[in-house]
């Protein structure tokens, strides 16, 4: 019903708009942003009725849609609404822009297409723009075509906590393994019987930029090779919970798929717990932090150490991409920032911070950046370079409160 309503709308807005003589040439113009580009194909075409195309896949996205010169679009959905919802994907007004989000769909229905009138109003003008979304839910076999034998599952494997800790609940930072399985639970470590249905078979989670093949097989007419990696451990960099499958390829399609959740819980601090957690007294050192599902970057989390009765550890940055220092020092702070924006929030000058930290080195540094929460105070430290210490870097010193 809300579709025919916002139908008659545009009809009525089209009507008006070719009846005003005073209506710009030009019509509305469009651009976007933070938009999927291998999800969503976006083309705009101007004139009298502007017109945008949004051609949507499976996998969904976000992309908005910005009118560059008139600052208040009107309603998109009926009853004056400015939201539209089509059950595949939700429109909605803010200001000059038109929000649009499209959630992952891999059901392997017919595809289906929308065409949504947008205006705005100048005086007694109204123009146009004519949305067209046309959206694919993916290729999928339904399970019930893919024979037992060949269907998988994705399980967990084993949680070992930071330090080894006894924590039965993963947090951020934890190394996490997950495994593959075949349809009855049955894990077997070579080459089982059911991967010879797939091409490859890929591991991702939604939001995540980055992939991981666990098996692959490659045909030439002069070779053959096989990869597979029966189990396959991971580190995620913040808390919250992890929607992660196996999408198993045919000739180009996703012909079967194994989805599961992990939720991840901070503790006082990422993986940090000031109380039940252990403290190394001796020979302190770090853990190598990575996530298979997003590669930009690895750290190095340090073991927790006590002076004076106060707990605190350090966060560096691994230069995995070997980069000289005029690249690795703005790689730094960014990774740096990412991480506990992820985590705590944006970043606080430090001005004045400094002196309720009671754990501070007496090395030479200059304090970037501050943040803190119910438990935890931290720093972004800048080390300045001396001869005497470890070469110039950006880190992160943290204590409890």
């Amino acid at each position: 019903m809300n579709k025919y309503i916002t139908s008659i709308f545009a009809i009525l807005a089209v009507l008006l708009t070719s009846c005003d003589s005073d209506q710009p040439a030009d019509g509305m113009s469009w651009s976007h942003e933070n938009d999927a580009p291998d999800n969503i194909s976006y083309e705009f075409r101007p004139g009298n009725i502007a017109r945008i195309n949004l051609e949507v896949n499976y996998k969904g996205g976000d992309i908005t849609l910005i009118c560059d010169n008139y600052s208040n679009l009107g309603p998109i959905g009926a009853y004056g609404s400015d939201t539209y919802d089509c059950g595949w994907g939700v429109f909605t007004v803010d200001g000059n822009k038109v929000k649009c989000h499209f959630p992952e769909e891999a059901s392997g229905k017919e595809p289906v297409s929308d065409q949504i009138t947008i205006y705005a109003e100048k005086g007694d003008v109204i123009v146009n723009t004519i949305l067209y979304v046309e959206r694919t839910f993916g290729e999928l076999i339904p399970a019930e075509y893919v024979p037992d034998k060949y269907k998988f599952k994705l399980a967990e494997g084993a949680l070992m906590p930071f330090m080894n800790e006894d924590f039965g609940v993963a947090a951020p930072f934890d190394n996490l393994s997950y495994r593959i399985t075949d349809y009855y639970d049955r894990y077997e470590v070579f080459f089982p019987e059911f991967i010879q249905y797939y091409d490859s078979i890929v591991w991702c989670a939604d939001g995540f930029p980055d992939t991981e093949r666990i098996y692959e097989r490659r045909n030439t007419s002069t070779s053959a090779e096989e990869h597979f990696t029966s189990q396959w451990s991971t580190h995620f960099f913040k808390a919250g919970r992890v929607k992660s499958r196996l999408d198993g390829y045919r000739e180009g399609k996703v012909v079967y798929s194994s989805a599961l959740d992990t939720d991840l819980y901070e503790r006082d601090f990422i993986c940090y717990d000031w109380t039940a957690g252990s403290v190394v007294i001796a020979n302190p050192g770090n853990e190598g932090i990575y996530c298979l599902l997003d590669k930009r970057y690895e750290y190095q989390a340090g073991h927790t150490q006590e002076k004076e009765g106060t707990r605190y550890s350090h966060i560096y940055v691994w230069n995995k991409y070997s980069l000289p220092d005029e690249e690795l020092f703005p790689y730094q702070q960014e990774a740096l920032k990412s991480l506990m924006g992820a985590n705590i929030g944006e970043m606080q000058s430090a001005d004045g911070k400094t002196g309720e930290f009671k754990c501070l080195s007496a090395e030479a540094f200059e304090a970037a950046g501050f943040w803190e929460n119910k438990t935890t105070r931290v720093l972004l430290l800048h080390q300045l370079p001396d001869e005497d210490l470890d070469r110039e870097k950006y880190y992160l010193h943290f204590e409890a409160k």
